[in-house]
């Protein structure tokens, strides 16, 4: 059965645009795959800012490193509050997203725009690839690429530390400023991305896909879904009430990596937003 069509709606735009997928002439990438023939796709996201963090807004850049393929730009319909402190900093409200595709509908879009591509996000929980995977059936199998965890290695930064994308921006020469907006933020983290690879390729030697990966390991977050962790914490206590151990050491839940099966963020109430922001709930680092 032919699914139905989609129609996007990009922050500022007078009407719908149709939704017209982009032919990828370029075979999926592998780890051997070469940097410069590699396609990535810098990938930002805006949300309510209130827990469970529903997206407002995807914004999405496929490049290679040598120049820009394509964009991706859209509002998503989401009927729930919007966190007032959150709109402030992506000027995101109600009124905007009429008329925007569902959530479903936008993520099916984007999937079908970075196929086969290397995702790429200014977040070092990978916060941004988890929301767009949540509610799959099964994780997101692209290999995704942190640009704080890129910075700290190609710029000797503190261990530990999560540079904000505007900070790289600045110190990279990077002319994209961002603004808080999801393709906006995109485009930053696209030339971010460039320019890092560009000095690792020169002084760490990288030539493929795969020396990347090896240096910057997915992060491991755990995204047990709070009941599940309720009902984990409920077993581990029982057994530290019995006077025999447990049969199994094993955790009840295991950290998932990035884009796992369909669950909540945990401590992300209390938690910022994104690497480096101000402590805000829904928006990018400035």
């Amino acid at each position: 059965m032919k699914s139905k069509r989609v129609f996007l709606k990009p922050r500022g735009a007078a009407a719908l645009v149709p939704w017209e997928e982009i032919a990828v002439d370029a075979p999926e990438v592998g780890g051997q795959t070469p940097l410069a023939d590699a396609q990535f796709v810098a990938l930002d996201v805006e949300t309510t800012g209130n827990a469970p963090f529903l997206v407002l807004e995807i914004g999405a850049e496929r490049f290679r490193l040598d120049g820009t393929l394509s964009f991706f730009d859209t509002l998503v319909d989401c009927r729930a509050p919007i966190n007032p402190y959150a709109r402030k900093r992506h000027h995101i409200d109600r009124s905007m997203l009429i008329g925007a595709p569902e959530f479903k509908d936008a993520r099916r879009a984007f999937l079908r725009f970075a196929q086969g591509a290397v995702l790429v996000e200014h977040s070092h929980d990978a916060f941004d690839t988890w929301l767009v995977g949540r509610g799959l059936e099964s994780p997101l199998e692209h290999p995704i690429i942190d640009t704080t965890a890129l910075a700290r290695l190609v710029l000797d930064l503190p261990k530990g530390q999560t540079p904000g994308l505007a900070r790289l921006v600045a110190e990279l020469g990077v002319d994209e400023t961002p603004a808080h907006a999801a393709l906006d933020d995109a485009r930053a983290t696209a030339k971010v991305f460039r320019a890092l690879i560009a000095r690792a390729r020169s002084t760490l030697g990288w030539t493929v896909v795969a020396d990347v990966l090896a240096a910057l390991p997915r992060p491991v977050v755990d995204r047990t879904a709070p009941s599940r962790r309720a009902s984990a914490a409920g077993r581990a206590q029982g057994a530290r009430a019995q006077t025999a151990p447990p049969r199994s050491a094993a955790p009840a839940a295991t950290p998932r990596a990035t884009s796992r099966a369909p669950s909540a963020r945990r401590g992300r109430s209390s938690r910022r937003r994104r690497s480096g922001s101000s402590g805000s709930p829904g928006g990018s680092p400035a």
